[in-house]
């Protein structure tokens, strides 16, 4: 029988995150270095970052619409999230990099959509002055899932000689179960639900003036885009520096997994208690802030150590962010249009990822040629480290989300 208060809840919200990591763990955090071992490019994983990014947050904007006037979260991440599950094994099976990299942004764009309906669900779920602890519990139980999954299926990779579609069954497995522990969940009623026409649900030229409504929002939002394609320049090299420049193996690229998840996890229920004391903005500019070690450390970066002990400080800087970003998001927001906003936030987001991506890895692609390798790895790692600070310092200009206005015209 589905529950309907907001503790019961919140506790089959907390199991669903817990299976679900434990899904996503098993292929995730190995997908792009196995990309790069069947011959993706340096170039070709940019183009395989920006499709999966453009693909995963830009096309949100009709499911967090349809998410919002039919009123049923639940039902959405459910479907979507089956859907997607079931593709781990057909990627699995694919070595070619063309068919390899369609397959994966399409797993992306599935678990994407249910991404809108799951902020509404936990806006829906908890107040403003609990939502940090909540989504930093929601957090907790997610890196245990990922904790576990990602210790046996880095072992169990390299024990396959770098095949992965053992892990990619249990994948499937866990990510149905997942799923289906969220019919548990019984949702708010609404009053009637507000279908309106097909073509309001895909307009997009009415985004900027809801954007222009909400004041924090749009300052919040132009922020993060612009430290988004700073941060994504990055993305494809750190794969390049991971599998080709430090040849790590498998089960060491899972091990730097868990020092992270094992940091995030011992920092979380303090950032939880940290942002009811000094509150979110301080906590929001010092993630920004310090994720410019990250290309920092990798432009240096000769062994796995190095690595380790970066991933060690990130366990603290990702906490802060889990307790921090997403409430903030959530509390400048009106709760009826939760889904549409942060569809937008993801849309842009997305682009900006997406041209990020592009240019990072075909640009050090292109330079390589003339600069060497090692070298054209450095000039995009101290570019995206430049970006980074700068734009995580103009975090300073938001306001704490309790002063934030939150009506939309």
């Amino acid at each position: 029988m589905a529950s309907n208060t907001g503790k019961e809840r919140l506790k089959w919200m907390y199991g669903r995150s817990f299976v679900s990591s434990l899904s996503n763990g098993m292929i995730s955090p190995f997908i792009y270095v196995y990309a790069a071992r069947i011959g993706v490019s340096s170039g070709e994983l940019g183009w395989m970052y920006s499709f999966n990014n453009f693909f995963t947050n830009s096309l949100q904007v009709p499911w967090g619409r349809l998410s919002d006037r039919i009123g049923k979260r639940v039902i959405i991440i459910v479907a979507t999230s089956l859907l997607a599950s079931l593709l781990w094994i057909p990627i699995a099976l694919i070595t070619e990099p063309r068919v390899f990299l369609m397959l994966v942004a399409l797993q992306f764009l599935l678990a994407s959509v249910s991404v809108p309906a799951w902020n509404a669900l936990l806006r829906e779920s908890t107040q403003a002055f609990f939502r940090s602890i909540a989504v930093s519990n929601i957090n907790i139980a997610s890196l245990l899932g990922s904790l576990i999954a990602t210790i046996f299926s880095g072992w169990l990779i390299d024990s396959s000689e770098g095949k992965i579609l053992i892990p990619s069954i249990i994948a499937t497995i866990l990510g149905l179960v997942g799923a289906v522990i969220l019919l548990k969940v019984k949702e708010k009623e609404i009053k009637k639900p507000r279908f309106g026409s097909l073509t309001s649900i895909f307009k997009m030229t009415d985004i900027p003036g809801l954007i222009n409504e909400n004041n924090d929002f749009k300052l919040f939002l132009k922020l993060s885009a612009i430290y988004g394609f700073s941060m994504s320049l990055a993305w494809p090299i750190f794969t390049i520096t991971t599998a080709i420049i430090l040849n790590l193996s498998m089960t060491e690229v899972g091990a730097l997994s868990v020092i992270q998840t094992v940091a995030t996890l011992l920092a979380q229920p303090l950032m939880g208690r940290l942002v009811i004391r000094i509150g979110k903005k301080p906590l929001i500019v010092f993630y920004y802030v310090a994720l410019t070690t990250v290309p920092l450390v990798y432009c240096f970066a000769s062994s796995f150590l190095h690595i380790a002990v970066l991933n060690t400080f990130l366990g603290l800087v990702v906490a802060a962010g889990n307790a921090t970003i997403l409430p903030y998001i959530l509390d400048i927001l009106p709760e009826n249009h939760v889904g549409e906003f942060t569809s937008i936030y993801n849309m842009v987001m997305g682009l900006a990822y997406f041209m990020g991506s592009a240019i990072g890895g075909n640009a050090v692609e292109i330079m390589s040629q003339y600069l060497g390798r090692v070298l054209s790895l450095q000039v995009g790692y101290l570019v995206s480290a430049s970006g980074r600070l700068i734009i995580g310092l103009s975090f300073l200009k938001i306001r704490e989300a309790g002063a934030a206005k939150r009506m939309v015209k």
